[in-house]
């Protein structure tokens, strides 16, 4: 069987976040600079995939720097640009392509209101490049899927790393941080060699399943609406995601044979919950599939992908992404579909949107 680039580029993750980390100097010379205007708020904007990025990034400028820090679609920031009080607010732009309109718009609505705004993008020369104060090259520039799959956790992890310099310059330290920081790389390689045959295995097992829930908490919810896109837009199957706990709230009402939820469980606070929660929906009939390190849980559940134990819980939502990218990829052969050109969908959009 041939392979499509959407696999080809979920294994070079791996090398993609060698290449930002070694361009740490880049992100904290930007920041540096920006950190003259001492910003109190910062907001993460971008379409779909980025989007979601954008998100995982805002959760972890908040939670873990104790930044104030949201994220938007870049729609909504373009219509109902946010109003604060809080001084020298800092806008993160983020689009594959640079070519979004809606992401362009909201760099220009942004600079309108005299915000400082950080484009990133795998095109410098591009219309977000041009409008952004400052830019920041994600180091993709040969995805060849129309898929976003390593431009999509590189773009999250330079979007960490911005609220990481800030959150130094304000004096938060975290040298655990720092040091699985450093091990992200090999982590995600070890993920590579540990998940691709349990995912290709799975996606045969469920291959006749046609809906699927994705379940995360935290930073882990925004990667499951991540792998919950991929899924879709490459399969065009039916699925949806949902904070863990959420799914009780309503959904659950749907659960029966016939339906896989896919659920990122690690060792967290969140973990007593969560085991709980999963025994109740593989009660209804539904195929419960974890993605987790956590051996007891793995050993509980047929279809589980199994994670390498010793991975740091602070970058489970983007180590959690391979395992997903390879499920849809996997799943989707499965079905006779080129996951590299979704039907319907281009490499960016473009649309008036002009505020």
């Amino acid at each position: 069987m041939n392979e499509y680039h959407m696999i080809r580029e979920v294994r070079e993750q791996s090398q993609a976040f060698s290449d930002i980390l070694r361009s740490r100097s880049r992100i904290a010379e930007i920041v540096h600079e920006l950190a003259k205007k001492v910003p109190r708020s910062y907001y993460a904007v971008g379409c779909g995939s980025s989007y979601y990025a954008a998100m995982i990034g805002a959760f972890y400028h908040e939670y873990m720097f104790g930044l104030d820090s949201r994220a938007f679609p870049s729609s909504e920031f373009v219509w109902y640009a946010p109003i604060t009080n809080l001084p020298s607010p800092v806008v993160i732009a983020l689009s594959r392509s640079g070519r979004t309109s809606e992401t362009v718009e909201a760099a220009r609505k942004a600079k309108k209101l005299k915000l400082s705004v950080i484009g990133l993008t795998s095109d410098l020369t591009s219309p977000l490049g041009q409008e952004s104060e400052y830019s920041l090259d994600i180091g993709v520039k040969d995805e060849k899927s129309v898929i976003m799959t390593k431009s999509f956790t590189a773009s999250t992890l330079v979007t960490i790393l911005i609220g990481y310099e800030f959150a130094k310059l304000q004096g938060t330290v975290l040298k655990q941080f720092d040091s699985n920081l450093a091990q992200l790389p090999e982590d995600a390689n070890r993920v590579i060699q540990t998940v691709e045959e349990q995912t290709k295995k799975t996606a045969e097992t469920i291959s006749k399943i046609t809906r699927f829930i994705y379940l995360g908490s935290g930073g882990n919810y925004p990667a499951c609406l991540e792998g919950a896109l991929k899924l879709r837009e490459t399969s065009y199957t039916s699925s949806e995601a949902y904070h863990t706990l959420e799914v009780r709230h309503g959904p659950f009402a749907q659960l029966q044979k016939g339906i896989g939820v896919i659920a990122i469980v690690t060792e967290d606070q969140t973990i007593k919950q969560t085991e709980t929660l999963l025994k109740q929906i593989a009660a209804t009939g539904a195929t419960v599939i974890p993605i987790s390190n956590v051996p007891r849980v793995c050993d509980s559940y047929e279809q589980s992908i199994r994670m390498p134990e010793s991975l740091a819980v602070e970058f489970t939502p983007i180590l959690s992404m391979i395992p997903m990218q390879m499920l849809a990829y996997y799943y989707t052969l499965q079905h006779g579909v080129n996951p590299d050109v979704p039907r319907n969908l281009t490499r960016f959009v473009t649309t008036d949107i002009a505020s």
